[in-house]
């Protein structure tokens, strides 16, 4: 045993220095290592043929049909759609072969150092050895075959330092370890003054007390490998574990003070005997599976083993036989036989579940009042993740498990509350995967146009894919293609592909084609474009030009100017409209609009020319507007050939032929317009107008007659007058000078309103008859 000792340390400490072929020489008895210089081998060639699917060949060559996608990423394949025969594909084949024989070494490492006690006596190391084991499998499925090898060696020597540990330490005092820890679980060691936690592979000591909390469960192991699983709200205590150094016989005693557990003893271990205490009762035996409930209502016993379980209670013994159960109430024995196990139904034996909440289902048992339920994450139940008793229906829910692969099995209880047998376990796999499934759609392409009513779909994805199309399935292929037709309708059609995968991760494409059948087209332009002649027109340097057609949405237009050349690309719209724009001069431009079918010939065509225009029309009248009238009206005509709108005060006005008439009511005193004309392209003149309304005659403020010069001087005439509208500029007279008559006409200014005449000196008297001040208006002042 020293040697062993001695290299498995050698093995841990000079993994560097030391082959593991080198190695092996010293420990035949290990199991076979695989040689590192397999994974320099090359690559194997192997022909996909006619009849060959993807998984089918993997498997062949590499023994497992899951390595598909290695096999893909190696050969610079995106998806089994690519795959045709004759394609030649490069295979690990001795790489493989090199990490499952590191993987299975390592595994057979392992359990023989277990079988020895390690996760006693080498808890750390035998840990670490699964832990490297677990990680060499996850390596493995990504192809990294070197650190398959490598972290699988790593366990394998771990493994065996835990075996050689464990060897060493067999002849040591008995102890036991804590195995498994679901959700709080305490203990309180004989030196300890209050009770504190317990984790994973403490170390547990005579009269120590261990107890579990509500929804928490936990295991011991000794070091025989025998197991006592205690269930939520238990508490016992390991009163003695005693060995015998010289036969090598152990004696165990548990006492359950309340709540249960289970027990699965080592009857192959030289351990001699095992005991219970329950108050008041003690049992002894051969048994090597058996259940045990202690609370206020009694003590419940059930054996499931061959051998008996014998129960001492005062002077009275009970032998249980297999599947034999007895409740011990006061003075009361009532023995039972078990309840058979019930068949799980659901989820399927190996199911991988994409989520932690999995429901859990089996067939309702006749005689069952309950039943008891648990999930853990090895198939010997030493690593429990639920453990629900007393679920009244057939059915249970998981919630967040962990991704891993479980175990699960279910016993029925009956009206005395005693567990029946356990189902037959099933294991199931809770998996992560967020990555979306591939979909390709390769026919037709995105915007695809046809001309025949139905279309070929063409794609791929995974070939354990639910697919749908428009949302009706799809079946696919056993190489994940798929292909079928599609009718159309006439105008855009969608073609969209939604994929999802077992883990509910999903993928989609969308893709619109147009069928178009052929017609014949007509193009007929909008009646608001504006036009002069024959052309359209606009006032800027850029035509919106709109139309209608008949020809179907999604086709393809092209304007060409006068030399052929294209100016527009658009497209008919939905409701088929066209809308584009074309650069315009001040001179007429010829312009040709073609809509084209999908094989590029022109179904339908029209022309058009059209020219910038930026002249404002001109306003012409008969007769100027007066500046001043008595009237109350105003009559205004004239012609504005160019306006298609004409407004005087904002009011319209009518327009014939380019000629308008407009009568204007006028209010007293200066009126004030803006006739306003607009052409088709929103060229605008104004005319603005001002006349007044003016019925009062002028006020005559005075009249002066003499000779300022002296009286032999001439004669001045002036008169000062006042007008709305203003004066005439000239204001007729009659004066009379020494009885002669004479008259004129004065000189008027209409700004400052003075009138003056100026006369030869003539002797006599002088005396004004009449001066008359007339304005605009016609209103006429006498003085």
């Amino acid at each position: 045993m020293g040697i062993l000792v001695a290299l498995g340390r050698l093995r841990l400490k000079c993994r560097t220095l030391l082959s593991v072929s080198a190695i092996a020489a010293y420990l035949p008895a290990t199991p076979a290592i695989p040689q590192i210089d397999l994974l320099n081998a090359p690559l194997e060639i192997v022909r996909f043929g006619e009849t060959d699917t993807l998984r089918d060949i993997v498997a062949e060559h590499l023994s497992d049909p899951d390595l598909w996608p290695n096999v893909l990423a190696l050969n610079g394949i995106a998806s089994p759609a690519d795959l045709v025969p004759g394609v030649e594909l490069k295979m690990p084949v001795m790489q493989v072969r090199a990490a499952d024989n590191a993987l299975l070494a390592s595994l057979k490492a392992i359990q023989l150092a277990t079988a020895e006690g390690a996760r006693i006596f080498a808890p750390i190391e035998i840990g670490s050895a699964i832990e490297n084991r677990d990680t060499a499998v996850l390596r493995r499925e990504v192809g990294e075959w070197a650190q398959v090898v490598d972290f699988a060696g790593t366990a394998t020597d771990y493994a065996n330092e835990a075996l050689d540990i464990s060897i060493a330490q067999r002849d040591r005092s008995a102890e036991a370890v804590v195995s498994d820890v679901h959700g709080s679980v305490e203990g309180r060691a004989p030196a300890e003054p209050r009770w504190s936690g317990r984790e994973l592979d403490d170390v547990l000591v005579e009269f120590e007390r261990l107890r579990t909390l509500s929804d928490s469960t936990t295991q011991i192991t000794f070091r025989d490998l025998s197991r006592l699983r205690l269930n939520p709200n238990s508490n016992a205590t390991i009163q003695r574990m005693r060995s015998d150094p010289l036969t090598g016989g152990e004696v165990t005693k548990v006492s359950l003070v309340n709540g249960d557990f289970y027990a699965l003893l080592n009857q192959l271990s030289d351990k001699t005997s095992f005991e219970i205490e329950v108050p008041g009762v003690e049992t002894t035996t051969n048994s090597a599976d058996f259940w045990i409930k202690n609370d206020r209502s009694g003590a419940r016993f059930v054996n499931y083993d061959e051998p008996e379980l014998e129960i001492v209670r005062g002077g009275d013994r009970i032998r249980l036989g297999e599947n034999e159960g007895v409740v011990l109430t006061g003075a009361r024995a009532e023995r039972a036989e078990v309840l058979n196990a019930p068949r799980l139904s659901g989820p399927v034996l190996g199911d991988i579940l994409y989520s932690g909440d999995v429901p859990l289902n089996w067939d309702d048992f006749d005689g069952a009042e309950a039943y008891w339920l648990e999930v853990a994450v090895d198939p010997g139940f030493n690593h429990m993740q639920v453990s629900e008793w007393g679920i009244s229906d057939s059915a249970f829910l998981t919630t967040a498990l962990p991704p891993a692969r479980y175990f699960w099995r279910v016993a029925a209880l009956d009206r005395l509350g005693l567990p029946g047998q356990w189902s037959k376990p099933r294991d199931f796999t809770v998996r992560v995967d967020t990555t979306p499934p591939f979909l390709t759609l390769l026919s037709p392409a995105s915007g695809a146009m046809s001309s025949a009513p139905t279309i070929e779909i063409l794609g791929a994805t995974e070939s354990d894919a639910i697919l749908l199309l428009n949302g009706e399935a799809l079946a696919v292929d056993r190489d994940g293609s798929f292909v079928t037709r599609l009718a159309l309708a006439p105008g855009t059609n969608v073609i969209e592909l939604l994929a999802t995968d077992a883990a509910g991760n999903q993928t989609t494409r969308r893709h619109e084609v147009i069928y178009r059948p052929s017609a014949a087209v007509e193009i007929t332009l909008a009646d608001t474009i504006p036009r002069m002649m024959d052309a359209l027109a606009t006032r800027s340097a850029d035509l919106s030009v709109f139309a209608q057609t008949n020809a179907q949405p999604g086709s393809d237009v092209v304007v060409r100017g006068a030399d052929e050349m294209v100016v527009v690309r658009t497209e008919v719209q939905n409701d088929g409209t066209l809308t584009f724009t074309v650069p315009v001069l001040e001179t007429p431009t010829s312009y040709r609009i073609e809509v084209l079918s999908p094989d590029g010939t022109v179904e339908g065509k029209a022309e058009f020319r059209a020219l910038r225009d930026q002249v404002a029309p001109e306003i012409t009248f008969d007769l100027p507007p007066p500046r001043a009238t008595g009237e109350p009206v105003l009559e205004l005509t004239g012609q504005v050939p160019e306006a298609v709108t004409l407004s005087l005060a904002d009011r319209p006005i009518g327009l014939s032929d380019g000629r308008f008439e407009a009568v204007v009511d006028l209010a007293p005193g200066v009126n004030a317009f803006d006739l306003v004309a607009t052409d088709a392209v929103g060229n605008v003149s104004v005319a603005r107008l001002r006349t007044v309304y003016d019925i009062d005659p002028p006020d005559i403020l005075r009249v002066d007659l003499g000779r300022p010069s002296g009286r032999f001087g001439p004669i001045e005439i002036e008169v000062e007058a006042r007008d709305a509208s203003g004066i005439l500029q000239a204001a007729p007279y009659l004066i009379e000078v020494g009885g002669a008559e004479r008259e004129g006409f004065l000189r008027c200014d209409a700004t400052t309103g003075l009138c003056r005449a100026s006369l030869p000196a003539e002797p006599g008297d002088l005396r004004l008859i009449e001066v008359s001040i007339e304005d605009y208006a016609g209103n006429v002042a006498f003085e």
